[in-house]
């Protein structure tokens, strides 16, 4: 966030969430506004919530048009050479909007914890409605997939407490029906795991999860993510959780050994030529080996609090 004032920089990013809409529908192209004044505008806060981008969901078979569409606009992507690594974030390109103000659109083709993009797609879309907004319209989740959202969000924070704040409005402000229908949206968006932990990090909310008869028990990765271990703690309950070693490498590699534009684009010294992409890579290696032993004691501590967490306690 930068000096300007959030309510006016959220003016501003409700009209791009109108106009880059627009701009996709004229090349056939449905978007679904997935936070920002549409969520504001479920949870009642259309003047109190504040939000740092505009993310917009659409369909996966149309992401690529998307992005073309985007770059006409005017709009650079904020990943290395116009793509993102795919072996990594996949669901998820940010682009910068032209203009004097550091505005930023994520373009989504699904989300954090949904194994079926398409899913996603077509039970947001099927229910969704339009809503005005800046002297224009936009298309934002039904409650229910709003509710199934803002609980994923919660369950992947990053360092914001945004997704838990959210949360614990969403609790308040939809009834024990909208959440029940948000979780049959997690079980055909393969989002069940992600759901029950995002619930289960508000006491009303793990009351809710007991009650919808979802899991208690969350795999170890992902309740690394949502109580904010550091990657390299994610990365190792990942691997224990892959069952052979050829998935453990594939899972690994990327994360040890991102490709070549990613590293020059994070990289200053990468930038100098294959010398110094290689002292780069070298230098990612030692940061890496060098958390280890902090990593190793995250993830005890961790499968205590976590196992603890599943026995009520």
């Amino acid at each position: 966030m930068t000096g300007l004032p959030q309510a006016i920089r959220c003016l501003n990013l409700d009209a791009a969430a109108v106009t880059v809409s627009a701009a996709l529908a004229e090349r056939g192209v449905e978007a679904i506004l997935l936070k920002g004044s549409g969520l504001a505008h479920r949870l009642g806060q259309e003047r109190h919530r504040v939000y740092t981008d505009v993310d917009l969901l659409v369909a996966p078979a149309t992401f690529d048009r998307a992005q073309r569409a985007l770059a006409d606009l005017g709009c650079r992507s904020a990943f290395p050479e116009g793509r993102p690594d795919r072996r990594s974030q996949w669901y998820e390109q940010p682009w910068r909007l032209p203009g004097a103000l550091p505005l930023t659109v994520d373009l989504h083709r699904g989300f954090h914890g949904v194994a079926d993009a398409e899913a996603l797609w077509t039970v947001l879309a099927g229910s969704a409605e339009r809503i005005a907004l800046a002297g224009g319209t936009v298309v934002v989740p039904d409650e229910a997939g709003a509710a199934l959202l803002v609980a994923l969000h919660a369950a992947a924070p990053g360092r914001s407490d945004r997704p838990r704040t959210d949360l614990l409005r969403a609790l308040d402000v939809f009834p024990a029906d909208v959440w029940r229908a948000a979780a049959t949206l997690a079980a055909g968006t393969g989002a069940v795991p992600s759901f029950a932990l995002g619930l289960s990090l508000a006491p009303a909310g793990a009351a809710l999860g007991v009650a919808l008869g979802l899991p208690g028990v969350s795999p170890a990765a992902l309740w690394l993510r949502a109580h904010r271990a550091s990657p390299e703690a994610v990365v190792m309950a990942q691997l224990a959780e892959l069952p052979t070693l050829r998935g453990r490498m594939r899972h690994l590699g990327p994360r040890l050994f991102p490709t070549s534009a990613s590293m020059r684009h994070g990289s200053r010294v990468a930038r100098h030529g294959p010398i110094g992409l290689l002292v780069a890579y070298l230098a990612r290696l030692a940061r890496k080996a060098g958390r280890l032993p902090a990593a190793v004691a995250e993830l005890r501590d961790a499968e205590r609090l976590r196992q603890r967490g599943s026995d009520g306690g």
